[in-house]
């Protein structure tokens, strides 16, 4: 395991998606596991940002959600999926 010391949320939400774009620029159709709540989102507002400023393309992507309810659709307001939607995919091309 590689542990990366950082000074705060930002510089840590920076790094972390500086790992996830140079994993989707290596290989297109890197499968991502993300997880939800409030600790990944200023990654998800980088991941955003870089799309919009770079064109980093997350057509070929697979993504997991580490967690999520059975039975829920993905419109329920209380899925992980609308959180992940709201959050990164409505964001990005994936």
């Amino acid at each position: 395991m590689k542990i990366i010391e950082v000074q705060d949320y930002q510089q840590m939400s920076n790094k972390a998606a500086e790992y996830i774009i140079k994993k989707i620029v290596q290989d297109p159709s890197t499968k991502l596991g993300l997880a939800t709540g409030g600790t990944p989102v200023g990654t998800y507002k980088c991941l955003i940002e870089d799309h919009q400023k770079n064109g980093t393309s997350y057509q070929k992507a697979t993504t997991f959600n580490l967690d999520e309810y059975i039975g829920l659709s993905g419109e329920n307001k209380n899925s992980y999926r609308y959180f992940m939607n709201n959050q990164l995919f409505n964001y990005i091309d994936i």
